[in-house]
């Protein structure tokens, strides 16, 4: 089957500059949901929470949540106007960010995050339908990677921000700053993005469409989800706590660790979701089976980064293992959502994105945060300050089963 455009008015600057404003919102959704990752140490000292309990809060409590509820979201977004889905989305999450600034204890900040999550189970199903029908295959990869930017970029400022204002105003007065951002950025995207028609899809060959049936029938689209929900364990519990890490490790305070960790975090991630939509679609004009197998090694070489950085005592060898770690593991958002949007009906689009949210924040992310945490309770008598240490190091070696996953993708793409 293939896939006809629509008739579009609107000049493809105008859709560049589209592509542009979604990644702010996903800038501030990221933001809004890593912000709590430099707020650690703060947060266990003022609320008295356990390392299992910090683990719930960001783990399944919000990535789980974020991605059961991107699935009915998802279907109003394939059914209704996306745009307007975002902004009400938007002015949701960033309210309860906010609230979160009002939190006595682990139930009242575990609902915050709760709300959080819901309102940004909205953003990156729609956001990426309406990427999709503003361009053509060959140039989605690219605009996809770009709107992905938002994740480092909001990353980086949780962190390096996060911290600064922590240090200096308090983690409650942080949340308000940043929970009231939102209000802008909505009436930025309502006053200036224009719905896009969606294409249709016209031909013979059927694509999959909005069930869970069809998506997991399709061999490469099933693959990609396993793969991303793998590499999710290991990218959440490095990416939840890090930070943590190298305050407990190395003895950074919040803003130093914000300012280093987080700047060079956020700056090769950025580099490595770009990577990984310029050089991804530049390997798949040689067959997919080249681009994936590059994409797993690539993870290959990330894992054994990753174990390299956690068996030093130096912070700065730390900072480059791990930033080369960060950096490979970045390549693979492009390629999978871009594959996801081209591989399925035009009329699925949100929910097959919300599907792949799901198996990457509500199967890996949510997993990895929580079973890290809660690793790091169980290492405690026995490894004692490097209980999180070992913890990070077995979850590390979840790189390697995302690799094959990623090798039968290339495989299934040849052969479909």
């Amino acid at each position: 089957m293939t896939i006809a455009p629509p008739a579009r008015t609107q000049s493809r600057l105008y859709g560049w500059y589209v592509v542009a404003v979604l990644m702010l919102c996903q800038t501030l959704g990221a933001m809004d949901s890593k912000i709590l990752f430099i707020l650690v140490e703060a947060l266990k000292r003022d609320l008295l929470l356990s390392d299992t309990q910090i683990g719930l809060i960001t783990g399944p409590a919000f990535s789980l949540t974020y991605a059961i509820s991107a699935i009915p979201i998802a279907k109003l977004s394939d059914r209704g106007v996306r745009v307007h889905v975002i902004g009400g989305a938007i002015v949701f999450w960033s309210a309860l960010t906010a609230i979160g600034g009002l939190a006595t204890g682990m139930k009242s900040l575990l609902l915050s995050r709760v709300g959080v999550a819901v309102g940004e189970a909205a953003l990156t199903p729609a956001a990426h339908s309406i990427i999709a029908d503003y361009t053509d295959k060959g140039s989605r990869p690219k605009a996809i990677a770009i709107y992905s930017m938002g994740l480092a970029i909001g990353t980086f400022l949780a962190l390096s921000l996060g911290g600064y204002l922590n240090d200096q105003i308090g983690w409650r007065n942080t949340l308000f700053i940043v929970g009231a951002t939102g209000i802008v950025l909505c009436i930025l995207l309502l006053t200036t993005v224009r719905e896009p028609l969606r294409e249709q899809a016209t031909g013979a060959r059927e694509l999959p469409k909005g069930n869970l049936r069809s998506l997991l029938g399709n061999k490469p689209v099933r693959n990609l989800m396993l793969g991303g929900a793998v590499l999710g364990i290991s990218s959440g519990a490095l990416g939840s706590w890090a930070p943590a890490y190298v305050m407990r490790t190395f003895g950074l305070s919040a803003t130093e660790t914000g300012a280093s960790f987080g700047a060079v975090a956020g700056g090769v991630a950025i580099l490595g979701i770009l990577g990984g939509g310029f050089i991804g679609g530049w390997l798949a004009k040689r067959g997919p089976r080249t681009a994936y197998n590059v994409l797993a090694a690539a993870f290959v070489v990330a894992m054994i980064a990753q174990i390299g950085s956690l068996l030093t005592s130096n912070y700065q060898l730390f900072i480059v293992l791990t930033a080369i770690s960060i950096f490979l593991v970045a390549f693979y958002l492009a390629p999978t959502y871009s594959t996801i949007q081209s591989a399925v009906d035009p009329s699925a689009r949100s929910f097959a994105a919300a599907v792949t949210m799901f198996f990457i924040s509500g199967v890996g992310m949510a997993s990895g945060a929580f079973v890290c945490g809660l690793l790091s309770d169980l290492f405690q008598p026995y490894y004692g300050a490097d209980s999180l240490k070992a913890a990070l190091l077995i979850l590390s070696l979840f790189k390697l089963w995302g690799a094959v996953h990623y090798v039968l993708v290339g495989r299934h793409l040849v052969d479909s």
